[in-house]
C-alpha cells in the first residue's frame, strides 16, 4: 500500500520567504558598495579588449553580436558585443553588467552555503554572512570594477551554478528522476562555465570533493572519475591548449615592447605555488595592500625556503580535505574551493603576469564558506558576539572595497596606487607615464618612463613614447635620434615605427614615411596607427586610389574615431568619387563625435559649393565651436555670409578672429588679413 506523501514541515515555507529577504538584502548590499564603480572608465586590458578590437568596433546589430566568430572565450567576447552594442564605448553600461553578474553570483553563494549545510534552518543565517562576506570582500574589487575582470565573473555565474545544481542531485531528498535532471544541468553549466574562461577546468575536481564531503558512502569511484575529467579534458583538446601556451608563452607584443617575458616552466611554477602561500592566501583572509600589478620575485631553486614551506602548507591544507574524520562541513567545502580551483589551474599555464587579483574570484567562494563556519561557530558561543563580529567585518570591508573601485575608476588613480605598491617594477611606472602623456601632463609622463627606463633599460615602449613627445613639441631631429636607436634595439617593437612613419610625414618625406608605415604593418597587420599614416603617405605622393583603401582600413580597425571617417571622406573626394559616400562618411564622424570640427568644416564646404549658404553657415560655426583657432572655417564662413550679402556679419567674422588668435602667430593669419582687405565695406 502506497504510503501518503508527508506534508512539507512549516519550516520550509517560511525557509522560502526568509531566503527571499536574504538575496534581497544581499542584492542592496552589494549594488551599494559597488554603485561608486559605475562611474569608472575604461583602464589597463579594457582598451585591447574593446578599443583595439575592430570586429567589436563594427557590430551594428544584434545578427552582429550572434556572429561573433570568436573561437576562445566564445560566451565572454557574446556579452562584449551586447554591450558595445547597447552601449557603445561608455564604460557605465559595461560596470553596469559586470555589477548584475556579481549580484547573481552573491545570490549562487548563499544558495550554496544553504545547500551545503543540507538546508538545514539554522545555517540560513550562516549562509547570509558568508555570502555578505563574498559580496563585500575588497579583493572581489578586482573582478567587478574593472571590466577586463568579467571574464571571471561571468566565469563564476556558471561555475557556481553547476555546483549548486550537483549540490542539490546530492542531496538525500532529491529523488532520482530529479538526481538525473541536476546532474544533466550542471553539466550544461559547466560547458557554459567552461566558455566563458578555460579555468573552470578545475570545476570536476571541485566536485569531487564536495561529493566526498557529502555522501556517507563515499562512492570512491566517482569521485576519481570526477577528479580525473579535467585530466580527460585537458587530453582530449590538448592541441588547442599546447597552441594556446604556445602563444601565451611567446607574449611576442609585450616581449617586443620590452615588458618581461614569460618565466621558464619550471621558475614560473615554483614562483605560482609560492604566490598562492604568499600573495593570495593573506589577501583572502585579510584583504590589504592589493594591487593591479603587484611585483612577485621568481623563485629560483626548487630548495628555496618560500617554496617549500608553500607545499607544506597546501599538502596541509589537502590533508584537511581528504581526511575521513567527520569534520565541520562548511570547513572541508572552503578550503576544497580555495585550493581546488583557477588557483591550481594557473600553475601549470606559464603566464607573464604571475599574480592577477582577479582570479582569485571564483575562489573566494572558499573565503565565504569559511565566513560561515567561523559565523556558525561563534553563535553558538554567543549569538551577539557573532552578529557583532559579522556587522564589523561587513562595515569595515565595505568601506575598503568602496575605496579600492576609486581606485578603478580611471587610468591616473589605477597607476599611481600601484606605483605606491610596486615602486620595483617597470610597468606601473610606464602605465601611470602613458595616462599622464594622454592627459597633456608631459612633465609627469617623461619623470615615470625615465623611472621605468632606469628599472628596466630596455623598456622599449618608454623610449616609443618619449620620442612621440619629442616629435609633438617639434623636436623632429631629437625624435628621429631616439626612433632610429629604437628601431636597431627593437626591430619587432612596431609602434618605434608607427612613431618613425609619422615622424616622416611631418617632415615631408613620404618615401620613408610609407616605409616605416609597412615595417610596422608586418609587425602589427592590425595596427591602425600604421595603417593611416600609409594612407597619409599615399596622398603625399599622390597614390590617391591605393590611399583610400588604406583610409578606409583604418576606419574599420578603429571607427570610434571621428577623424578616420573624415579622412575617408577626403580621400574620396581626391578619387572623384560619389557625394553621397562623402557625405555618409562624414555623418559617421559625426555620429563618433557630433562636435568633431573637420567633419562640420567638410560638411560645410560641400553645402557651400551646392549654394546652400544656411547649411554651410551652420556647419562652420559648429566647427569653429569645436576648434575657435581653425583658419579655413573662417574664411568659409565670411565667403558664405558675403554670399548671403551679410558683409558685415562676412568682416566681423574675420576681426573676431585675428582679435583673438592674430597675435599668437595662427595658421591662416595672413590669409585672413588679405580676405578682411578685399571685403567690400558695409
Amino acid at each position: 500500500m502506497k504510503q501518503a506523501k508527508k506534508p512539507e514541515p512549516a519550516y520550509f515555507v517560511s525557509a522560502r520567504i526568509w531566503i527571499a529577504l536574504y538575496l534581497t538584502a544581499l542584492a542592496f548590499v552589494t549594488t551599494f558598495v559597488y554603485w561608486s564603480s559605475l562611474r569608472g572608465d575604461f583602464v589597463f586590458d579594457d582598451t585591447q579588449i574593446v578599443h583595439q578590437n575592430p570586429v567589436l568596433l563594427n557590430i551594428h546589430s544584434l545578427s552582429d553580436v550572434v556572429k561573433l566568430g570568436f573561437a576562445w572565450r566564445q560566451l565572454l567576447f557574446f556579452t562584449y558585443g551586447l554591450n558595445y552594442y547597447w552601449n557603445g564605448l561608455s564604460p557605465y553600461g559595461y560596470h553596469v553588467f559586470n555589477l548584475v553578474l556579481h549580484v547573481i553570483n552573491v545570490a549562487l553563494v548563499y544558495l550554496i552555503i544553504f545547500e551545503t549545510a543540507g538546508r538545514r534552518r539554522e545555517a540560513q543565517s550562516a549562509a547570509l554572512v558568508g555570502a555578505t562576506v563574498f559580496a563585500v570582500h575588497p579583493l572581489m574589487s578586482s573582478a567587478v570594477s574593472y571590466i577586463a575582470g568579467r571574464s571571471s565573473v561571468l566565469c563564476a555565474v556558471f561555475y557556481f551554478l553547476a555546483l549548486l545544481l550537483f549540490l542539490k542531485a546530492l542531496n538525500e531528498d532529491a529523488n532520482a528522476r530529479s538526481r538525473i535532471v541536476y546532474f544533466v544541468l550542471a553539466g550544461v553549466a559547466g560547458v557554459l562555465a567552461w566558455q566563458s574562461k578555460q579555468e573552470a577546468i578545475t570545476l570536476p575536481a571541485l566536485m569531487a570533493a564536495l561529493f566526498w564531503l557529502k555522501r556517507e558512502k563515499r562512492g570512491v569511484r566517482w569521485v576519481l572519475a570526477l577528479a580525473a575529467l579535467p585530466l580527460v579534458l585537458a587530453a582530449t583538446m590538448w592541441t588547442q591548449l599546447s597552441a594556446l601556451f604556445s602563444q601565451v608563452a611567446e607574449n611576442k607584443n609585450l616581449v617586443a615592447a620590452g615588458f618581461d617575458s614569460v618565466l621558464p616552466a619550471g621558475t614560473y611554477f615554483r614562483t605560482y605555488i609560492t604566490s598562492i602561500v604568499g600573495y593570495y592566501f593573506p589577501r583572502l583572509l585579510l584583504p590589504v595592500n592589493l594591487s593591479a600589478d603587484p611585483y612577485v620575485a621568481p623563485v629560483a631553486h626548487w630548495y628555496s625556503p618560500e617554496f617549500l614551506v608553500s607545499v607544506a602548507i597546501l599538502a596541509a591544507v589537502a590533508w584537511l580535505i581528504v581526511r575521513r574524520k567527520t569534520t565541520d562541513a562548511f570547513l572541508t567545502a572552503g578550503l576544497s574551493a580555495i585550493v581546488i580551483s583557477p588557483l591550481s589551474a594557473y600553475a601549470l599555464i606559464p603566464l607573464a603576469d604571475v599574480v592577477l587579483e582577479h582570479r582569485a574570484y571564483i575562489p573566494a567562494l572558499g573565503i565565504a564558506l569559511l565566513a560561515a563556519a567561523l559565523f556558525r561557530w561563534m553563535w553558538k558561543d554567543s549569538a551577539t558576539a557573532g552578529v557583532a563580529v559579522a556587522v564589523g567585518v561587513t562595515f569595515v570591508f565595505g568601506l575598503m572595497t568602496i575605496q579600492r573601485n576609486r581606485v578603478f575608476a580611471n587610468e591616473i588613480a589605477l597607476w599611481q596606487d600601484t606605483v605606491g605598491k610596486s615602486p620595483e617594477k617597470a610597468r606601473p611606472h610606464y602605465s601611470l607615464g602613458a595616462a599622464y602623456q594622454l592627459r597633456g601632463r608631459f612633465n609627469e609622463a617623461i619623470a615615470e618612463y625615465q623611472k621605468a627606463i632606469v628599472i628596466k633599460p630596455d623598456l622599449y615602449a618608454a623610449y616609443s613614447n618619449l620620442s612621440a613627445m619629442q616629435i609633438d613639441s617639434g623636436r623632429l631631429n631629437d625624435g628621429e635620434e631616439t626612433l632610429l636607436k629604437l628601431a636597431d634595439a627593437a626591430p619587432n617593437y612596431s609602434d618605434g615605427f608607427v612613431n618613425l612613419a609619422a615622424l616622416y610625414l611631418r617632415k615631408q618625406n613620404p618615401a620613408k614615411a610609407l616605409e616605416m608605415a609597412e615595417r610596422a604593418l608586418k609587425i602589427s597587420p592590425n595596427s591602425y596607427a600604421a595603417t593611416f599614416n600609409k594612407a597619409e603617405a599615399l596622398t603625399m605622393r599622390g597614390s590617391y586610389t591605393d590611399a583610400l583603401a588604406s583610409y578606409v582600413n583604418a576606419a574599420y580597425l578603429r571607427p570610434d574615431i571621428a577623424s578616420l571617417h573624415v579622412g575617408v571622406a577626403l580621400a574620396i573626394t581626391r578619387v572623384g568619387g560619389d557625394e553621397n559616400q562623402i557625405m555618409g562618411y562624414l555623418q559617421k564622424a559625426l555620429q563618433v563625435n557630433p562636435n568633431e570640427p573637420s567633419a562640420h568644416y567638410e560638411m560645410g564646404a560641400i553645402y557651400l559649393k551646392k549654394d546652400m549658404t544656411d547649411k554651410a553657415i551652420q556647419e562652420f560655426e559648429a566647427s569653429l565651436r569645436g576648434r575657435p583657432d581653425f583658419g579655413p572655417a573662417v574664411l568659409n564662413l565670411s565667403l558664405a555670409y558675403q554670399r548671403k550679402g551679410e558683409i558685415s556679419t562676412a568682416r566681423r567674422v574675420l576681426e573676431v578672429f585675428l582679435a583673438q588668435f592674430g597675435r599668437q602667430g595662427a595658421p591662416y593669419v595672413a590669409d585672413i588679413q588679405a580676405r578682411l582687405t578685399t571685403l567690400p565695406k558695409s
